[in-house]
């Protein structure tokens, strides 16, 4: 169970990165002043899966070695290297891919997975 809620902690971290992008993108298509920006649905659900994640962080951190479940989080680089793929299309270099290769058999290592 606890593994499942990290897992759900990367994904609110992670979709709150994209958001954020998100919101920037929109920003650039239409101008607007500051206050627009705060207004903006795109960063309301940024600060909104963020703060998910952190109180499900918080929950998990109770329960969880801080040794274990922190490497795990690393796994957010790679969420949103392909996500920055998949919804933004921006260009991934073979040492990009190399790097998810590396941090996931870290993260599997540190965390004791492996």
């Amino acid at each position: 169970m606890d593994i499942l809620l990290l897992l759900l902690v990367c994904l609110l971290t992670c979709s709150g990165q994209m958001l954020q992008k998100q919101a920037v993108v929109s920003w650039q298509r239409r101008p607007c002043n500051h206050w627009q920006k705060l207004r903006s649905p795109w960063l309301i659900a940024s600060v909104a899966a963020l703060g998910c994640g952190m109180l499900l962080w918080i929950y998990l951190l109770q329960r969880l070695p801080l040794g274990m479940a922190y490497p795990m989080l690393s796994i957010n680089l790679v969420l949103v290297l392909v996500g920055s793929r998949l919804f933004f299309h921006e260009q991934i270099s073979y040492h990009n891919w190399l790097g998810v290769g590396a941090i996931i058999v870290g993260a599997l290592l540190l965390g004791g997975l492996l």
